[in-house]
């Protein structure tokens, strides 16, 4: 055994570890305000909610007015510039500086950014604030869930429509199949990168923290560099995902910020806090 991995043992287990204590450890838990209502009743209003923001999510583009079409443009610019000269050079230096280190760090990107880690985050906050009557919390969970689930749903669709080979196919960067079923050729955009960059933005604009808000990226742009490390994306692939994961996540994270406030006017200000209770009992009242 090594020097290096008697101190970086990041095998599955540790990498799924450390993503769980740093993101967690990111979330202020220290105080609450809760509205007096059965859970029956919050969870009917949160799905109610979250069809709403799935509305406004999907009807953002028509009311798009002229600086967010010139972001979009922007986006889409640097995908092409990506794909027409970094994506090929990107992967080239990947493959020169491969390190045992790198080797045992990037799989924490990787756990980030998969389909699952976004789904259980979102639910155990959710699930936490339900349980300590947390109404901040048990929108924090609400945040990152429809973050995630909304930028993926956008970004399957352009996977499946572009149809792009992955860089291990060998088919080269220029190779779109569109509409493709199968995952070798579902490149474009990546969906690591979106989860990512959705889950954190989301969080971001929920803890509303600078310190919070860089750990939160780079966690991200870990992921960033193990989907090109590891030979899965392009950098255009990463470049595009991150875009839509961060587009998704803030707005849902200020849709969130919104009605927060507005349940804060409803009760009344100050807004009572109490500690966050994690051991409560959920009481059942329908």
């Amino acid at each position: 055994m090594t020097l290096l991995h008697r101190f970086f043992p990041l095998s599955s287990f540790y990498a799924r570890a450390l993503v769980v204590c740093i993101v967690f450890s990111l979330i202020p838990l220290s105080s609450a305000f809760a509205l007096e209502r059965s859970t029956g009743r919050i969870l009917q209003d949160d799905g109610a909610a979250l069809a709403d923001d799935f509305g406004e999510i999907f009807s953002f583009p028509v009311r798009f007015d002229g600086s967010d079409w010139a972001l979009t443009g922007a986006v889409i610019g640097a995908a092409a510039a990506s794909m027409l000269w970094a994506d090929r050079p990107v992967r080239d230096y990947a493959f020169r500086h491969r390190t045992p280190f790198l080797d045992r760090l990037l799989p924490v990107g990787d756990f980030y950014g998969k389909l699952s880690t976004g789904i259980y985050l979102g639910s155990a906050l959710y699930t936490a604030g339900i349980i300590s009557d947390d109404e901040s919390l048990r929108l924090t969970g609400r945040a990152v869930i429809e973050a995630h689930t909304f930028s993926l749903l956008i970004t399957g669709v352009m996977k499946a429509v572009a149809g792009r080979s992955r860089p291990y196919t060998g088919d080269g960067n220029n190779r779109f199949n569109w509409v493709e079923t199968s995952n070798r050729y579902w490149s474009l955009p990546s969906g690591h990168a979106t989860s990512a960059f959705a889950v954190s933005s989301a969080l971001s604009q929920r803890i509303d923290r600078p310190l919070a808000s860089v750990g939160l990226y780079a966690l991200s742009c870990v992921t960033v560099l193990n989907r090109i490390y590891d030979d899965k994306h392009w950098l255009s692939d990463t470049l595009l995902g991150a875009a839509i994961g961060t587009a998704v996540g803030v707005a849902v994270g200020n849709m969130i910020n919104k009605e927060e406030d507005e349940n804060c006017q409803f009760i009344g200000t100050p807004v009572q806090e109490k500690p966050v209770e994690l051991v409560r009992i959920i009481e059942w009242r329908f």
